[in-house]
């Protein structure tokens, strides 16, 4: 058996905001000191849910199948309650813990609900919320076993902070609120880390991401949009606010085993798009809607600019909300999809990293068009034109771009990823425009500035062993947790490895 093991999963947490601003932060600070790891990177495509699958798991999304990424167009999140998430059910590092005889308490985990039993304890929270005014959502709560409801006066629903931008006017309430979430989360997971008998503990914050999507245009002084006001020093305040939640957990047991992870960082978000289904276009594999070219064209661009400019995101989603009807219209003006000719295309963009300006993207090829020989032909040659884009200056816009079964070959490739992958260099993100320019302007920059970065934290504490490897990713961190526990890892079912040293 392995010592006891504290693991604290701060969503967003990034590890180059930690070094810069290590001096305000004592706990990260000494932890980075002490740590034989800072980083370790995140999943294809960097978004919170299959990254913390991967992370209970340490099964890329290929082989978890659980792969969302929210979609502003769809506020009921209604492909969100499609998510099957018995598919880790029994597969997590705790479960592997149980499965040997340990006691596990596990707090908040990320989407993961209801709680299931476990040996001792699971508080879950409903990921899908309802909103009950400009800044508050309504979350249920469920727990295992019963009885610990009472025990520690766990209702019934949670107060949660909303995940869209609120408008400037109600921005400080907003911002009060997560802070006040933060220190509730906190009272319970204290409670039951004093109270409770664990040899592992894990409890998550997710307040961070929120705030950095909303907010980094106020705190990061190389984005395009910077200006500083009352809100510039948030993001530090909050990053300093985590540094004293760790620090709690840290006082009350010093000398257990702890690791402090985040799913993915934080950056600004691109605000230079390439246009992919313009380029599918000039390859002739995208046939454009001739008769909504101009009106659409041109009714997008104008809706768009006066949300940035008035900065109504958070109006135009209300009234979204209640249409399914506008819902659907204003998914594809936004996406462009009604002005192309799906019956004559071959290939267009896929949604399945979400309607936004980030780095990773997907390619749709529709194969019941084509002859098996001739979809690998064209797959092929979509990789190829997607590697030798360039800008006019000659620069190489692409990372990479392969098949998605090289990215994870896995039971649910198939299912959840498009037939080519990619991702676009750090400051590109996807574009969605048809019949415009290759490149063009991130119209969601002011309301959503903060875009995640592959980048996460992991820090370790009181770990006997030595790290050899600098390698790491999300994937690493299930074996790694059941080894620090003693467990025999090589016997059970990862796509990443412990980065103990044997």
């Amino acid at each position: 058996m392995g010592d006891e093991l504290l693991i604290i999963g701060i969503d967003s947490l990034d590890p180059r905001v930690l070094l810069q601003y290590r001096n305000d932060l004592p706990t990260f600070s000494t932890l980075m000191d002490e740590s034989p790891t800072r980083i370790s990177h995140s999943v294809f495509p960097t978004d919170t849910i299959p990254a913390w699958a991967s992370i209970y798991t340490g099964l890329h999304p290929g082989n978890h199948g659980l792969l969302y990424v929210y979609d502003i167009f769809d506020p009921k999140l209604s492909d969100l309650k499609k998510l099957d998430v018995a598919r880790i059910k029994g597969k997590t590092f705790w479960d592997y813990a149980n499965n040997d005889g340990l006691h596990a308490v596990v707090v908040h985990p990320m989407m993961l609900y209801p709680a299931w039993e476990i040996s001792d304890i699971m508080v879950s929270r409903s990921p899908i919320d309802r909103r009950t005014d400009w800044v508050r959502t309504e979350i249920d709560v469920d727990v295992y076993p019963r009885n610990i409801r009472d025990k520690y006066a766990i209702p019934n629903t949670y107060t949660g902070l909303w995940g869209g931008f609120p408008g400037l006017t109600h921005l400080d309430e907003w911002v009060h609120l997560g802070q006040k979430t933060l220190n509730d989360e906190q009272r319970l997971g204290l409670e039951l880390l004093r109270n409770e008998r664990w040899d592992l503990f894990f409890i998550y914050f997710n307040v961070l991401d929120i705030i950095q999507h909303r907010l980094w245009r106020f705190f990061d002084t190389s984005d395009p949009l910077y200006r500083k006001n009352q809100f510039s020093a948030v993001i530090v305040d909050y990053y300093k606010h985590l540094d004293n939640i760790v620090g709690s957990f840290i006082v009350e047991r010093p000398d257990v085993q702890l690791i402090v992870l985040s799913d993915h960082g934080h950056k600004s978000r691109p605000m230079t798009t390439v246009n992919i289904n313009t380029y599918l276009q000039m390859h002739n594999v995208l046939v454009p809607n001739e008769q909504r070219k101009h009106v659409t064209r041109h009714l997008r661009k104008t809706i768009l600019e006066i949300i940035n400019r008035l900065g109504i995101e958070h109006v135009v989603m209300r009234l979204v909300v209640n249409s399914p009807r506008l819902t659907r219209a204003s998914k594809s003006l936004y996406s462009s999809s009604g002005s192309i000719d799906r019956d004559k295309s071959t290939a267009f963009l896929s949604t399945f990293a979400g309607i936004k300006s980030y780095p990773d993207g997907g390619i749709e090829i529709q194969a019941e068009h084509l002859s098996p020989r001739e979809y690998e032909k064209l797959r092929d040659a979509i990789i190829g034109w997607l590697e030798t884009l360039t800008t006019a200056r000659g620069e190489r816009v692409m990372r990479w771009a392969r098949k998605r079964e090289d990215l994870y070959p896995g039971t649910f490739t198939a299912q959840l990823y498009p037939d080519v992958v990619f991702e676009l260099q750090p400051q590109y993100g996807v574009g969605w425009d048809v019949h415009s320019d290759l490149f063009g302007k991130a119209y969601d920059h002011p309301v959503a500035s903060g875009g995640h970065a592959p980048d996460a934290v992991l820090l370790m504490r009181n770990i006997d062993k030595a790290v050899p490897r600098t390698d790491i990713s999300l994937m690493d961190v299930a074996p790694t947790i059941v080894d620090l526990l003693g467990i025999d890892w090589g016997r059970l079912e990862f796509d990443g490895t412990s980065i103990l040293e044997p």
